[in-house]
């Protein structure tokens, strides 16, 4: 029997959050070899274990400045970079062939018109939107086998499109007037928070955040509405939690039409069964945070508010892993042909 050849990746913004998740998934991973780590503003190379203490006597990796296009042999390169950076640094490993999963919002949107008025900066590579695959295997597995370009969803809207898929693609619920309310560990501001978010501000504190104007509602209600065929219409108010990752979104939707709850969770267990990385709990039960952080695990409740008639979904997943970092590697199994659980298959930490 032949030995499976493994991919070698490359990680561009090593030393972020999400690159350093990426990192700590690739390490346990049987078929992929680090290469290369980079990221900005290292004037000489460090050992990645500099940036990322758990790494000591782990990984001796260098993770050094990153100049733009050098994939050198890398079949794959995670891009763990800022919305803007993205698009500039895609083009040039794409057109050298490398595969790219790009971690940032650049490549979300198929029309770039959708992203205005979200984000600040125009594009300056519209043209790979329209080749970029939205990286969420649940939905997107065929096209994301044969994809050059991922682009892998946000932490927000991966819990919030899988939690509705199901109920509004089947009728269930109204697909206008759904309202998203997550709450989120502060990990998701990333390593260049602001004030609100820094310990002494967020210790013992919880607060709503770019209520009404987050850059991830468009996200979601485009996805959705793509992948059901109805014109999905949601509003998502974010909140920040003072811990360190993982999120848990809750989701108010009318119902539609006189299907009981247990038709519906009949549904979702139709839709979900063979996913390995959706737990659809039974109903009576709701999800928490423990239960997810540190997995690519998604979990998801369903409920009926006994006085208004509203479905209500409960979702939790780890922010950083199925939220960004994990299913950034579960893309890339998918990509190389590995089992798609590869690396993954791991529960929650304590």
């Amino acid at each position: 029997m032949n030995e499976q050849k493994k991919c070698r990746v490359k990680i561009v913004g090593g030393t972020g959050y999400t690159g350093g998740e990426i990192i700590r998934l690739l390490l346990n991973h049987p078929l992929t070899e680090i290469v290369a780590i980079t990221g900005a503003g290292i004037p000489q190379p460090q050992p990645a274990w500099r940036f990322w203490g758990w790494l000591r006597g782990v990984c001796d990796i260098p993770i050094a400045e990153e100049t733009p296009g050098e994939g050198g042999n890398a079949d794959v390169v995670f891009l763990s970079t800022p919305h803007g950076v993205s698009m500039k640094l895609a083009p040039l490993y794409y057109e050298k062939s490398h595969r790219v999963i790009d971690l940032s919002a650049d490549y979300r949107f198929e029309d770039v018109s959708e992203r205005e008025g979200w984000y600040a900066d125009e594009h300056t590579s519209p043209e790979l939107c329209k080749e970029a695959v939205y990286g969420m295997p649940e939905l997107f597995r065929e096209q994301i086998k044969s994809a050059r370009l991922i682009a892998n969803p946000g932490c927000y809207p991966t819990a919030a499109i899988l939690s509705l898929y199901p109920a509004i693609k089947e009728g269930f619920i109204e697909a206008t007037g759904i309202h998203i309310a997550s709450a989120s560990g502060v990990s998701g501001a990333g390593k260049n928070a602001k004030l609100p978010f820094h310990h002494p501000e967020l210790d013992q504190n919880y607060f709503a955040y770019r209520v009404g104007s987050h850059q991830h509602s468009p996200e979601i209600n485009s996805i959705l509405s793509r992948v059901t065929g109805a014109k999905v219409s949601s509003s998502f108010v974010p909140h920040v939690l003072p811990i360190r990752r993982g999120i848990l979104s809750t989701m108010f939707c009318r119902k539609k039409g006189n299907a009981a709850l247990q038709q519906i969770w009949d549904a979702y267990n139709s839709y979900y069964e063979k996913e390995m990385f959706i737990r659809l709990y039974a109903l009576g039960e709701a999800p928490n945070l423990q239960a997810v952080c540190g997995s690519n695990f998604v979990d998801i409740s369903l409920h009926q508010d006994q006085i208004t008639g509203e479905v209500i979904i409960v979702a939790a997943e780890d922010n950083l892993c199925k939220g960004a970092a994990g299913q950034a590697v579960q893309n890339m199994n998918i990509m190389m042909g590995f089992p798609e659980g590869m690396g993954l298959s791991h529960p929650g930490t304590l």
